[in-house]
């Protein structure tokens, strides 16, 4: 996998799967647009990467506001004059009180901020980068869904619908934008070592339904992201790649 003079732009990319992915794609030559609302985090894997011999830069964007989505494209066209990645990172769960039960009980505003930040605002950047990819004969475009996607889980319902609507969107794009030469896929992650799940009640009885017996590294995840970006994939469109130990079986 080599994508040497290619730019990539990966949301939520200060930590966790996003910041793997940033690592993983500058390593093999390409540079990363770290993209991220957590300024002081997002500084600094950025400063990590090029540390390491990689190329990377930071930009701060909220993705509450569809406008720094626009800006955010804009800006990464007219500083490399390409976008070969995006990679849809990003995403919401809950905040404050009511965010977290039964849809019953979900707080209008919860609902709302996880639906903009997990499925318009990845529709909202795509948009932004079509134009661009088009321009320069292709690119790929690898959103990050998950496995409550696939299954229904009980008190996480914007999350899982939001991830939801986003593996439609995957398959949406890929249909319409494949005589464009832009590829669209996802990957459905289970249960991440990320700063995420720090706390969560991650019981025995809740690992033994992991068949590989434990929690998936960001690397791993990172890994079937690069490859659906790569020319390695240039085959694949609109697909859904689970990376859950097993845990969906």
């Amino acid at each position: 996998m080599d994508f040497r003079d290619k730019v990539a732009i990966v949301t939520g990319g200060a930590s966790g799967i996003g910041l793997a992915v940033a690592k993983g794609w500058s390593a093999r030559g390409g540079h990363a647009v770290v993209a991220d609302f957590d300024a002081a985090n997002g500084e600094k894997a950025a400063a990590a990467i090029i540390a390491a011999g990689g190329k990377a830069s930071f930009l701060e964007c909220d993705l509450r506001d569809f406008a720094q989505a626009d800006a955010l494209a804009a800006r990464v066209d007219a500083d490399f004059g390409r976008i070969d990645l995006l990679h849809n990172n990003a995403f919401a769960i809950w905040r404050g009180p009511n965010g977290h039960g039964l849809l019953g009980d979900v707080a209008q505003e919860n609902w709302d901020h996880v639906l903009q930040i997990g499925l318009s605002s990845p529709f909202r950047l795509t948009r932004a980068v079509l134009p661009v990819m088009k321009r320069n004969g292709g690119g790929a475009i690898v959103n990050t869904s998950s496995v409550a996607a696939l299954q229904a889980q009980a008190h996480v319902g914007p999350y899982s619908v939001a991830k939801a609507g986003l593996a439609h969107l995957t398959r949406m794009i890929a249909v319409e934008y494949a005589r464009d030469g832009i590829r669209c896929n996802g990957v459905c992650p289970g249960v991440i070592d990320t700063p995420l799940i720090v706390g969560a009640p991650l019981d025995a009885d809740f690992m033994a339904g992991i068949p590989l017996g434990r929690l998936g590294r960001p690397e791993e995840i990172a890994d079937a992201v690069l490859f659906l970006a790569s020319d390695r994939a240039s085959y694949i469109t609109g697909q859904l790649i689970t990376v859950d130990g097993g845990l969906t079986l």
